[in-house]
């Protein structure tokens, strides 16, 4: 398959204004981003709409759910997120089981002691500075 060149990939990332009715409601919570994306990421964001309908109602929730979180994030934490996904996925498949595991582990704790876990954190990073 040939490459498609920049202006092609512009060509077919429509502006919010072009997106059917259903494509607007499946994306809304980026409606007021969605022009400034570039045209790749709304590729992207179509090819997932385009499967949302096949999606159980609880993988679809988890969808919207995750795609307001998105939507809040500043430009900065979008790319921080970016990072860590790259990171991740770089990682060896013993490396990601050992990190799920701790994942879990963290996710069984009371919400009080997470709480000062997370405090923790803050404060360690702020020292980093």
């Amino acid at each position: 398959m040939l490459a498609m060149p920049v202006a092609g990939i512009a060509q077919t990332a429509p502006t919010w204004s072009e997106l059917s009715t259903q494509q607007r409601e499946v994306l809304g919570p980026l409606a007021k981003d969605w022009d400034q994306i570039e045209p790749e990421g709304r590729q992207r964001w179509l090819k997932v709409a385009e499967h949302y309908p096949d999606m159980p109602p609880e993988k679809q929730q988890r969808f919207q759910d995750r795609m307001r979180q998105w939507a809040q994030l500043t430009p900065q934490q979008r790319e921080q997120a970016r990072e860590r996904y790259r990171r991740l996925r770089e990682l060896t498949p013993e490396e990601r089981r050992v990190l799920q595991e701790r994942w879990e582990e963290y996710q069984s704790l009371p919400e009080h002691r997470r709480q000062e876990l997370r405090e923790s954190h803050r404060h360690r990073n702020r020292q980093d500075w």
